[in-house]
């Protein structure tokens, strides 16, 4: 039910039942996906070495979205996203569970092999997923809580890498090995399905039959409309832009971290909670400052505060590395009086960049639900999670490359001039714009249907 005012503050959001279904679902299901991410990206350092191989599973975790973007929208915007839900995180669970026979027979490059074929599938399903949870959303909490609520439903972002990379994962494989890790993951699945199923009906009811038979024409009519909404509504293009960029950092920053701890600190691949349990933190703070604090701030100018914090973040992160650059030998290994100065560094600086970016994103999906209709939500989040992959695979890969190649803290340079461009570019669309308000940017002010 849309609240009759805004509300500041987290508890109006709690006392909705159906909000915290949803909630406690996508955080069980991003525990499970973060989880089995921390085990993959171990895996495979422990069995290549090197970030290109890790650079393939991010593609092979990125190539769904963009080869199904043209019905997944259709589809989520014609059934109920509840079943949309339900059916993806079922799924999910028994792909996590298909590991156990693989790891029982197979290891080397048929094993590299099945996991990326696992990853493809599994990001298949989570082209369904996502967007109809970012549908379903403001479905439940209504227009005027979406900031507040995005910034809550966001920790499930910070509390499933904090228990899924730091906590869950790591125990479980040492407990019971890696098998035992697949296994609690699927656990994990299962139990956001028990979530979705006490989810409400959609208030916006889906199309009529006649009009809700999915063909070739009408998918590709689907995918115009998301798409020609997006370009016309520049705001929404900005706010795309962003998500894409710090999307895409994200998973850069994944791919590269076990290498950061084991090729360029000297510690081992599954040290890499070094960087993402301050991540976590850092995101996790940033929730409870935009809760507090994000609807009395200027949200546009946050958003590139935001966005140059970030960049200042990873220029950091290459900069307390550089040694690495000159010596190409682990520095703990040179100079082992550095351990615990060096790590507390990259620990204070991963929680800020954990901050900034957890802000970009909030930020930017608050501005797309908002001035996107409810009918169009699902399509444009499809075109919104296609583009993020699409775009996304010739950085990963050419980020791959260059940290094989140049080295990591040379990557972690380019991907804050590369944060800094877009902060400079928003910075100038927000400008021109500064005249006309957000009409001037071609949104249209008047709440969406």
């Amino acid at each position: 039910m849309s609240p009759a005012a805004p509300n500041a503050g987290f508890r109006p959001i709690l006392r909705l039942a159906s909000f915290r279904y949803l909630w406690l679902s996508q955080l069980l299901a991003l525990t499970a996906q973060n989880g089995i991410h921390f085990v993959q990206l171990v895996l495979i350092e422990q069995l290549t070495g090197r970030s290109v191989h890790i650079g393939l599973m991010v593609v092979a975790f990125s190539l769904p979205p963009v080869l199904l973007a043209l019905v997944s929208g259709s589809i989520i915007d014609r059934v109920p996203k509840k079943w949309v839900i339900s059916f993806s995180n079922l799924s999910r669970a028994a792909l996590a569970l298909a590991y156990l026979p693989a790891l029982k027979w197979l290891d080397g490059e048929a094993l590299l092999v099945t996991i990326y074929l696992i990853t493809f599938v599994a990001s298949a399903i989570g082209v369904f997923n996502n967007p109809a949870v970012l549908a379903k959303l403001p479905l439940i909490v209504g227009e005027d809580r979406l900031i507040v609520a995005n910034s809550l439903f966001n920790i499930t972002i910070a509390a499933a890498q904090i228990v899924g990379l730091i906590l869950l994962a790591p125990v479980a494989v040492k407990a019971g090995g890696v098998g035992a890790g697949f296994l609690l993951m699927a656990a994990c699945y299962l139990l956001a399905l028990i979530m979705d199923l006490r989810l409400p009906r959609d208030h916006v009811r889906p199309q009529q039959a006649h009009e809700s038979g999915l063909t070739w024409q009408r998918a590709r009519q689907d995918w115009h409309e998301g798409w020609r909404f997006t370009i016309d509504h520049r705001l929404i293009t900005i706010a795309m832009v962003q998500l894409t960029l710090v999307t895409t950092l994200i998973m850069i920053l994944a791919m590269i971290a076990p290498g950061l701890s084991a090729r360029v600190l000297g510690l081992a691949p599954e040290d890499a909670v070094v960087v993402f349990a301050p991540a976590g933190i850092g995101m996790f703070l940033a929730m409870i400052f935009l809760g507090r604090w994000g609807t009395r701030m200027g949200q546009q100018w946050l958003q590139i505060a935001m966005l140059l914090l970030a960049a200042a973040g990873f220029a950091a992160l290459g900069f307390v590395s550089r040694d690495y650059s000159v010596l190409r030998i682990p520095i703990f290994d040179v100079y082992p009086e550095r351990v615990l100065s060096l790590t507390g560094m990259v620990a204070l600086i991963a929680l800020v960049v954990g901050f900034a970016v957890y802000g970009v994103i909030t930020i930017a999906q608050t501005t797309i639900q908002k001035y996107t209709p409810a009918s169009l939500r699902g399509r444009v989040f499809t075109v919104q999670f296609m583009v993020t992959n699409l775009v996304g695979m010739i950085p990963l890969l050419a980020a791959a490359s260059i940290a094989d190649w140049l080295g990591i803290p040379e990557t972690l340079r380019w991907l804050a001039i590369l944060c800094a461009a877009v902060a400079l570019m928003s910075t100038a669309a927000f400008r021109r714009s500064s005249t006309g308000g957000e009409a001037a940017l071609g949104v249209d002010t008047t709440p969406p249907a």
